[in-house]
C-alpha cells in the first residue's frame, strides 16, 4: 500500500484509507484531497515494514471489548469491589444523616415537651 493511499486525520492525526469518510479513531470527518503528512524521524519506528494501517490506541471502552473470559472476570472482581465500597460509603452516609435527623427530632420534641409541659406546671402551681 501507497501512501498516497492513506489520509491522516487533522484532529488526532490516526492514518486511515484514503476513501474512508470518517476517522477510524475519533470519527471525525476527514478532508477528501488532503495529502497525507509525511512521518518524522521519531515517528518512522512506530510503523512497521508491512502494508497495513498501525493499530491506533484504544481507549478504555475498546480494551474492555477485546477482553478475554480471564480478563472479564478480572475487570468484574475489580470493578464489584469499588462498587462494594461506594455502597458502603453511601450507607455509612445514610446512618450519619439518619443519626442526625433522630438527634434533631429528639431535641425539637423535648423543647416542645417541655414548652407545653411546663405551662401546665405552671398553670397548676397558681
Amino acid at each position: 500500500m501507497e501512501e498516497a493511499d492513506r489520509i491522516m486525520c487533522e484532529k488526532c492525526m490516526a492514518v486511515n484509507y484514503a476513501d474512508a469518510e470518517f476517522c477510524r479513531r475519533c470519527g471525525e470527518p476527514l478532508p477528501q484531497n488532503a495529502s497525507t503528512p509525511t512521518p518524522q524521524e521519531a515517528d518512522i519506528s512506530s510503523y512497521s515494514a508491512s502494508d497495513e494501517l498501525p493499530e491506533p490506541p484504544r481507549n478504555a471502552l475498546d480494551e474492555l471489548m477485546h477482553l478475554g473470559f480471564g480478563g472479564l472476570i478480572g475487570f468484574g472482581i475489580r470493578f464489584g469491589f469499588v462498587l462494594a465500597i461506594a455502597e458502603i460509603i453511601a450507607l455509612v452516609v445514610l446512618v450519619i444523616i439518619l443519626i442526625v435527623f433522630a438527634v434533631v427530632l429528639t431535641m425539637l420534641g423535648v423543647g416542645i415537651g417541655n414548652l407545653f409541659f411546663g405551662n401546665l406546671t405552671s398553670l397548676a402551681r397558681v
